[in-house]
């Protein structure tokens, strides 16, 4: 029986029949062009000013910038990113544990982006999950990699049925108690064969030690809270470039949601004629993403022609979404954009996304429309995201459908 999901650590050597593009919809791939001009915004320039002239500058004519001296460290992306690979390498019937094709699902892995909907599907796997507020979700994340989520101190450690009353566990077998081990043996010498761990509480303990310790165990959590924060540093700067106050836009959507998609390309047998994702533009108001900096993928739609977005050391590309889009009357513009893939490496990315409350009205902002006619009609986002999801990706701009 063939596998609902690509990532099942079985190299590709044929493309299937439902993942092959028409003639008039391949990528193209050969057309495509580097994108030269791309805007990075200096987010550590003193100049408040300047950044939020460039930002608006970005929005107004590209749809999407990259951030650098964003706050973010280095350590923070790069482990995000490791975590990313390690998840999507674990064994089928582990991931398989989260599948679902059902959108409202707060956590879940899928495949390509609406399989229910699609004739052809993309040639991505993803691991999409809600991140705020934390301490609502954290517990549906997976256990697995370790470093996925923080145990609470209620929570009874996972352990394999040999785990219990003492018995052996090999640090070349446990991944997830290999920095716990190092810390360990470090601490009081001891051999690196193996160590005999009773399972109580003191070692829970251990297990729940402080920050300061070199257990890596916050990673996904720690990052959704910095890119949340990054997120609504942005939106104060968007929110000014239009000349509103700098709260306006955090106002008009309400306490806003936060999802992440942490998306996985494999290798692909014959890349010029499928996507990992075809172009659209994102349903929500504000997508930060961090890129592969490895393989590229990337790519936007620039005065008709797609352009290559390549990795930039230690940015994030920031995409407007149709949210925002609307609330500026149509000013700034959601970025077309789409993913491709390629014969030889598989890729990440991790995109994150500030989604308005489902409450929350949007419209056009009043001081944007007394010299121009309104474009969109007001709506709730709830009405707007349940439309985006009922339609295929590719199909026409989601926000046509609310224009007066």
């Amino acid at each position: 029986m063939a596998s609902k999901v690509l990532s099942t650590g079985i190299p590709h050597s044929v493309l299937p029949e439902n993942y092959v593009r028409p003639e008039s919809e391949r990528p193209k791939l050969s057309e495509v062009t580097n994108c030269e001009n791309v805007p990075i915004v200096d987010l550590g320039c003193t100049d408040k000013n300047r950044v939020i002239q460039q930002i608006g500058d970005a929005c107004r004519n590209f749809g999407f910038f990259q951030v650098i001296n964003h706050g973010i460290s280095v350590e923070s992306t790069e482990r995000m990113l490791e975590m990313a690979n390690e998840f999507f390498d674990l064994p089928l019937e582990e991931k398989m544990k989260y599948y679902s094709d059902d959108p409202s699902k707060t956590l879940r892995l899928s495949t390509s982006f609406n399989v229910k909907k699609e004739t052809v599907h993309n040639w991505r796997d993803y691991l999409r999950l809600h991140c705020y507020p934390l301490d609502k979700f954290v517990h549906e994340w997976p256990s697995h990699p370790s470093s996925f989520k923080v145990q609470s101190k209620s929570d009874p450690i996972s352990t394999s049925p040999t785990d219990t009353h003492g018995s052996k566990i090999s640090t070349g077998t446990h991944h997830r108690y290999s920095k716990l081990f190092a810390w360990l043996m470090n601490s009081v010498n001891l051999e690196r064969s193996f160590v005999v761990l009773p399972l109580k509480r003191s070692i829970k303990e251990v297990v729940l030690m402080p920050d300061s310790c070199s257990c890596d165990r916050d990673v996904v959590s720690k990052y959704c809270r910095e890119a949340r924060q990054l997120g609504f540093r942005l939106l104060e700067a968007i929110s000014e470039s239009l000349g509103l106050e700098g709260d306006y836009i955090e106002k008009v959507l309400g306490e806003q949601g936060q999802h992440m998609a942490v998306n996985f390309y494999p290798p692909c047998p014959e890349p010029e004629l499928t996507y990992g994702l075809p172009g659209h533009t994102d349903p929500n108001a504000l997508t930060i993403l961090l890129q592969d900096q490895q393989v590229a993928g990337l790519q936007v739609l620039k005065d008709g022609k797609w352009l290559a977005v390549n990795p930039h050391p230690n940015a994030f590309v920031v995409n407007i979404g149709d949210q925002l889009q609307a609330l500026s009357n149509g000013m700034y513009r959601s970025v077309w954009h789409r993913a491709v893939v390629n014969s030889t490496k598989s890729r990440v990315s991790v995109a994150s996304f500030l989604c308005p409350c489902d409450n929350a009205i949007i419209g056009p902002a009043k001081a944007l429309t007394d010299r121009s006619a309104t474009v969109y009609r007001s709506f709730t986002y709830d009405e707007y995201y349940k439309k985006f999801w009922s339609r295929t990706l590719d199909q026409e701009h989601c926000l046509e459908l609310f224009k007066n």
